[in-house]
């Protein structure tokens, strides 16, 4: 039995992967996150299951809840692993993770704060000498290319800081060259699965749900060796790796644990869902 976890709140993308992995599976139970409480105990930290369902032999973990993830960790194997959802899942800790052996794109993370609060003006004058504008600021933690933002200027760089209130954010150079558009990899295991490009005309952002298309593409040996590496260094199973071409080769620019990949199965026609599943149950046996 395999148990597959989304969130229980919203995000329907999620939620047709979460339908595509059911319909392929032989013995597999879709549950939402909300299923569970978690719980101190001599033990430690563990987690009930509150509506007493069979246990699972493994865990397709397709949501954020890091606490979650871990305390389920201790009860059967979970996919992807606890750290490595908490590693992609933070942009600025992704950074300081593979950055130092990567080629990935420059990135400040903004001043920690408390509240609502724009970077002072000589943090601003380091950040504007170093990547000029328009620059790019997004949120440390977020999907779908939601809260990334282009800043013209300082006035805008600042509205942008201010409205991400106390949550944690980053500013990254803008790369003319790649402006709308990104390769997405997917990694299974230690195999690239395949690769697509997603094309915006319309915005600087290439996420699929901004509006890009998608079409299946052939990676350079570069492209797939930072792919892989990036893939292995943060401990995935199973992932999404968002590379980008630069005047100075390609960069990495994130990676994701629990993605939507539906757009990339229809732009590829492989069946992501199965080699998931074929993944898991491998594993197991």
């Amino acid at each position: 039995m395999i148990h597959i976890i989304y969130h229980g709140y919203f995000s329907f993308a999620i939620h047709k992967v979460v339908q595509d992995l059911a319909k392929k599976g032989t013995d597999v139970l879709a549950k939402p996150h909300t299923d569970y409480v978690l719980l101190a105990e001599k033990e430690g930290v563990v987690t009930r299951d509150m509506k007493g369902d069979p246990a699972p032999d493994a865990i397709l973990f397709f949501d954020k809840d890091v606490r979650l993830a871990r305390a389920l960790e201790k009860t059967c194997p979970l996919f992807n692993p606890a750290d490595a959802i908490a590693l992609a899942d933070d942009k600025i800790s992704t950074y300081d993770a593979l950055a130092p052996s990567l080629p990935m794109i420059d990135t400040i993370p903004a001043p920690f704060h408390y509240r609502v609060q724009a970077p002072k003006d000589d943090f601003l004058d380091y950040v504007e000498a170093r990547f000029g504008y328009p620059m790019v600021i997004k949120a440390a933690k977020g999907s779908f290319g939601e809260q990334v933002f282009l800043a013209k200027n300082r006035d805008e760089a600042k509205e942008i800081a201010e409205n991400m209130g106390a949550e944690d954010y980053l500013f990254q150079p803008f790369i003319a060259e790649s402006a709308g558009v990104d390769k997405r990899v997917l990694v299974i295991g230690d195999e690239i699965v395949g690769a697509i490009e997603r094309r915006n005309d319309h915005d600087f952002r290439a996420n699929i749900a901004a509006g890009s298309t998608a079409r299946a593409i052939e990676l350079t040996e570069g492209e797939k060796e930072l792919a892989l590496a990036a893939h292995k260094k943060a401990g995935l199973a199973f992932s999404g790796i968002d590379l980008i071409d630069s005047h100075n080769g390609p960069l990495l620019v994130e990676i994701n644990s629990n993605m939507s990949y539906l757009g990339f199965q229809e732009a590829t026609g492989i069946d992501v869902s199965k080699k998931i599943l074929d993944y898991v149950e491998n594993r197991i046996r």
